[in-house]
């Protein structure tokens, strides 16, 4: 059986992440995106370890619907590091957006009033205010884990976008394991995983959504009451350990039957995350930047 990192491993981790950032750097400054969450708290330590606190840029953004607790744990993430966290203000600037496209292109159905696409045009809005930064020779920094690349739970042209990301090669609890070590405090260690696009949104139950729907949802659909009950049952049999362990057992070319005796995640949701895998691979993961270039 293969097992995720131990405490021993993501202390040699921790030592290779910050010679890598320091390679990678290379006298530039970073800039890095905090949301009041464990994987951006974990990089943006990574990185003043790496380079010290003078060569690294912290923002967060405040947008409608946003928890008070993330906008909070941020500044004080900023606070422990003695940075100036920048702080944004788009406010209703998503929503608006996203009735621009509605009246530019009908035909998609864009809904301003939604939770998925207002959602997404605040993941592409804070991409903006990097690739403003990136203009000015910062290196962006991303956050994102492998966990959320192998699920597809990323915008590709939004959070999907870095120079480097010290955390993409490790799964979510690999991260709450490096968390410990970094000094991230308990509380954000401790809240469940969440992007923060609306109140009480957490990733476990959009999961359970995502396996129920098969894969990524595209345009948002209408779930029944009967959908809902069946969403909240796959949310409770739903853990990070056993969602990466699945995952740590598909990129080992295991079977269904295997990952699940691996992962002790039931077998019809290990199919049903392999589903939703195979669905961000095609929809999330498709290679970017590919061109044709002609014989010389």
């Amino acid at each position: 059986m293969e097992a995720l990192l131990n405490t021993e491993d993501i202390s040699r981790e921790l030592v290779r992440i910050i010679d890598g950032l320091r390679r990678e750097l290379d006298g530039a400054s970073a800039v890095i995106g905090l949301s009041g969450g464990l994987d951006s708290d974990v990089v943006a330590r990574l990185a003043v370890s790496a380079v010290g606190a003078a060569r690294v840029k912290l923002f967060t953004v405040f947008q409608e619907g946003m928890e008070d607790q993330h906008i909070r744990q941020a500044r004080q993430t900023a606070e422990d590091l003695e940075i100036p966290l920048r702080t944004v203000d788009l406010g209703e600037i998503p929503r608006r957006f996203v009735e621009a496209m509605a009246a530019a292109d009908p035909d998609e159905a864009f809904r301003p009033d939604g939770l998925l696409d207002p959602a997404r045009a605040k993941c592409s809005l804070r991409t903006a205010i990097l690739s403003t930064y990136q203009d000015r020779g910062y290196v962006v920094i991303g956050t994102s884990n492998r966990t959320e690349i192998e699920t597809g739970f990323f915008l590709p042209f939004g959070d999907g976008i870095w120079h480097f990301g010290p955390i993409a090669h490790l799964y979510k609890t690999e991260v709450v394991s490096l968390a410990h070590l970094v000094g991230t405090r308990q509380e954000v260690i401790l809240q469940p995983p969440s992007a923060g696009f609306w109140l009480g949104q957490e990733d476990l139950e959009d999961l359970a959504y995502w396996l129920l729907n098969g894969g990524p949802i595209g345009r948002q659909r209408i779930f029944t009451d009967e959908d809902d009950a069946q969403v909240q049952d796959i949310r409770t049999q739903l853990t990070l350990e056993k969602i990466d362990r699945t995952l740590l057992a598909f990129s080992k070319g295991r079977s269904d039957s295997e990952a699940s005796a691996e992962s002790a995640l039931p077998l019809g949701l290990v199919a049903r995350l392999r589903q939703v895998c195979e669905g961000a691979g095609r929809s999330k993961r498709r290679p970017m930047g590919r061109r044709l270039d002609l014989p010389r």
